[in-house]
């Protein structure tokens, strides 16, 4: 597709389709020219033969579309999102659509995905009309500018292309039920909120690209680790002058700082339990009531409180001063690992590969190929995103002085010299039973083969096929239908 001009997206209407597209290329052609015109024309068009390989100067590319049921709202919004969005993802001021031709539903996923963010930055919308009796079609401009979470986050991204953000509307089922979770519980405001997930997945930076963007308040953020129940103590509540020694001067607190605002508690299994035990009347009260340390005078804040935890559900209960925990685990999401959102790894290796990108001698895209794609398909990722981005940086130092698949291969050997051991936590995996058993399977597979020298071996003392221990190698752990 030429990128070079401008492009006019719309679908193809079986009655006067040919007329529409040529009057309002007419009538854009007077405002931008247009160079491409991406036509998105169904498998069962009875007029396809009709439409011209060129139009008013503009080159018209056939997309097929194979919809059973062009009404479903779910079906053709599947198919504009995952085929169309991503093809013109980098026609930044340049793309114009034309939301009229089609069905209803058709129609009304153009105006939701442009209010959700999905098109480029710049994207036009326009709205045809065409009087049979005169032949003629008008074209106005389609003022559609409401503000949705998604919206905002897609700004976000756009504004920060350097920073890696979850996509919202994530590929594997896991990933997307959590952020719908996160959607839904961070919606429901004046209830603490509590994520838990692994080292590495993202959940500080889901609080200030999706929690805050939801509950519209700006994040207040706190790292507990490492701080002593004095400093913890002064950072939240804050102090008089004098209240001790060394408290030259007052100290307002985060609970002040975060008045209006959303109090991010990062890594809370380390806040000291004096803290904890004193948050819990905070919490309990509807006024968030608290005193500042030395004063005796009550205030109020008006804050939001998320929590974040590498632990578990279990570990963070046996970890925290029961009051307190009962507190903030109203309201919980998980994020799951890298290794259950297998689907999207690759719009993750592409992200982290953009925010470790520090000079423009690196390419904007990150490398893709077959051993990457094993390592994304199979390996346990027990980092998370912080394996992706130790990969990256690796490939970076290797690319510019060895040919690409040669910095590849080297940055992937340095990289497994040192990767974190599999599953350190668990002996059955992560995942559903499918998911599980296929998980053992390859370990098992994999420690025999390794144990007795060669497939062969290990299948002759094993009693199975070495076609059995082979396949259950390549075993990806396909989750469960």
């Amino acid at each position: 597709m030429d990128t070079n001009g401008h492009i006019l997206l719309c679908w193809h209407a079986e009655r006067a389709g040919i007329e529409v597209l040529e009057n309002t290329l007419k009538k854009l052609n007077r405002r931008e020219p247009v160079k491409t015109v991406l036509y998105l024309v169904q498998t069962t068009s009875i007029t396809i033969e009709s439409i011209p390989e060129q139009l008013e100067g503009a080159c018209i590319e056939k997309i097929s579309a194979e919809l059973e049921d062009p009404t479903d709202h779910q079906e053709v919004y599947q198919f504009v999102k995952n085929q169309i969005v991503p093809m013109v993802s980098g026609n930044e001021k340049c793309l114009h659509i034309n939301v009229s031709p089609g069905t209803p539903a058709m129609h009304s996923i153009w105006l939701m995905l442009s209010a959700g963010g999905a098109f480029p930055f710049g994207t036009r919308l326009w709205s045809s009309q065409y009087n049979p009796d005169t032949k003629r079609t008008s074209l106005k401009p389609v003022k559609f500018a409401i503000t949705t979470y998604l919206s905002e986050i897609r700004d976000d991204q756009l504004l920060n292309p350097d920073r890696a953000i979850y996509e919202p509307e994530a590929k594997s089922k896991a990933r997307l039920d959590a952020l719908r979770r996160l959607k839904q519980f961070s919606g429901f405001h004046g209830h603490p909120l509590l994520i838990l997930g692994e080292r590495g997945t993202g959940k500080t930076r889901l609080v200030e690209s999706h929690v805050s963007k939801i509950k519209q308040r700006e994040a207040v953020a706190l790292a507990c680790g490492g701080l002593n129940s004095t400093v913890a103590e002064s950072l939240l509540f804050g102090h008089v002058k004098g209240a001790f020694t060394g408290a030259d001067k007052e100290r307002k607190g985060l609970l002040r700082e975060a008045d209006g605002k959303l109090l991010f508690l990062d890594e809370v299994q380390d806040l000291p339990n004096k803290v904890q035990r004193e948050l819990v009347r905070t919490l309990q009260d509807r006024d968030h009531r608290y005193r500042q340390i030395g004063s005796d005078q009550e205030q109020t804040s008006d804050f939001e409180l998320v929590c974040a935890s590498n632990l578990n559900f279990d570990q963070l209960r046996k970890k925290l001063y029961p009051d307190f925990f009962d507190r903030i685990a109203h309201l919980i999401v998980e994020v799951p690992p890298l290794r259950l959102c297998r689907e999207d790894i690759q719009a993750d290796w592409q992200q982290v590969w953009r925010e470790c990108r520090r000079s423009e001698r690196i390419p904007e895209k990150a490398p893709v190929c077959a051993p990457l794609h094993d390592i994304f398909d199979s390996h346990y990722l027990g980092g998370n995103l912080r394996d992706l981005q130790r990969l990256a940086i690796l490939l970076m130092v290797w690319i510019g002085e060895k040919s690409e698949q040669e910095a590849i291969n080297t940055a992937i050997e340095e990289w497994q010299r040192w990767e974190r051991s599999e599953n350190p936590d668990s002996d059955f995996g992560d995942g559903s039973w499918q998911e599980r058993t296929a998980w053992f399977q390859k370990k098992m597979a994999n420690w025999a083969i390794k144990h007795f020298g060669s497939t062969k071996n290990a299948a002759g003392l094993l009693h199975c096929s070495e076609r059995t221990l082979t396949e259950r190698v390549k075993n990806t752990s396909e989750p469960e239908s």
